[in-house]
């Protein structure tokens, strides 16, 4: 009988993580998913219309070229679509809105293999049973690698669930994302919180508490606000350049 050696991966949320990961403790290929897809469109009937529409994005709003977009961050999201069966992936993805949006696309490119792979999810620990927005920011090499040790294994059921919150994002269905606010997952317990937030987007949620941080703080330091907004709304794992873009829409 032939013995088929399992191939392992660990797919990270961005660049970041990777300065501390603690390669020298875990093996397996790193991927790296370099996009922010929660922020810009989305569109596209096919995966090459997907990846021109988001180069367009990415090129405008980040003055990044279409051809480093393509080199380095389609290049690792074909990565993950060529994962074999028999494979373990380990995914090392926050709970908040920015992560997650990540998260939800790669699962989907995931599966065609998914009933034939073995699929963890890494997190950040908890604080008081609730997450700590801040993410792996403050985790060093140990940290992480007990935060490996404490990894939670993926059903087929998450699996379904993740890609179809996905498809619910990609296409802005509030519908759906209506029924699966309602679909419990042990491994996601802060996921109706985090599609809530995603609705709330349309009724301008974070704009308005930006407003507010700048009125009860008198302040329209960029800092400041920042900071505060992190403190209020970590949920959506807003970077600098969302919040830069959100005050500018708001002024």
């Amino acid at each position: 009988m032939i013995s088929i050696k399992t191939k392992t991966f660990h797919i990270l949320n961005g660049d970041a993580l990777l300065d501390n990961f603690p390669s020298e403790l875990l093996t397996g290929e790193i991927i790296i998913a370099r996009e922010c897809l929660i922020d810009g469109p989305v569109g596209g009937a096919t995966p090459e219309q997907f990846w021109e529409t988001r180069a367009g994005f990415i090129q405008e709003t980040y003055g990044e070229e279409k051809e480093a977009y393509f080199e380095e961050v389609v290049t690792e999201f074909e990565k993950i679509k060529a994962i074999p069966a028999n494979s373990e992936v380990n995914f090392w993805f926050e709970d908040d809105l920015f992560c997650q949006v990540n998260f939800w696309f790669c699962v989907s490119l995931l599966m065609p293999v998914a009933h034939a792979i073995k699929v963890f999810v890494i997190k950040p620990p908890l604080i008081d049973q609730q997450p700590d927005w801040r993410g792996f920011g403050p985790m060093d090499r140990h940290t992480l690698a007990e935060a490996y040790l404490n990894k939670q294994e993926l059903s087929p059921a998450d699996l379904s669930l993740l890609a179809n919150l996905w498809d619910a994002y990609k296409n802005d269905n509030r519908e759906k994302f209506g029924e699966l606010v309602l679909v419990k997952s042990e491994n996601f317990p802060f996921l109706n919180q985090v599609i809530q937030a995603q609705l709330d987007r349309k009724d301008n949620r974070p704009e308005n508490v930006l407003k507010q941080i700048m009125t009860e703080k008198e302040t329209t330091d960029f800092k400041t606000i920042f900071q505060e907004f992190g403190k209020r709304e970590g949920i959506y794992g807003f970077g600098d350049w969302q919040v830069e873009k959100l005050l500018e829409k708001i002024k």
